[in-house]
């Protein structure tokens, strides 16, 4: 049997890994001690609540406008969040799964 993957990637309402529950921001893994596990819930919905944040709706003349220089201004706290996320998960791996990063590099070159 394979390991499962877990990926990091940011998208509006999701958070690194995607959630179940926009609400308590509970992740949707099909992993039980990813999925049931506390820390990882807050910390991955505090990564989502401040990426969705770079969204501003009826913004400079658009429907949905990004704010890439704010994303420019929380990167070392964005950076220090997902650090949080990793130590979190790996720390949680008990051999079942892999994570593959999506975000880290991409917001390290910012």
């Amino acid at each position: 049997m394979g390991k499962e993957i877990v990926r990091i990637q940011l998208d509006f309402l999701q958070g690194p890994i995607w959630i179940s529950d926009v609400e308590t921001g509970q992740p949707m893994t099909g992993i039980d001690i990813i999925d049931n596990d506390e820390k990882l819930r807050k910390i991955n919905y505090e990564i989502s609540t401040l990426y969705s944040s770079y969204y501003e709706f009826d913004s400079h003349e658009q429907a949905c406008w990004f704010n890439e220089e704010q994303e420019k201004k929380d990167k070392s706290k964005m950076l220090s969040l997902l650090k949080q996320l990793h130590d979190r998960l790996n720390e949680l791996n008990d051999g079942s799964f892999i994570v593959e990063d999506y975000e880290t590099e991409r917001l390290e070159k910012l």
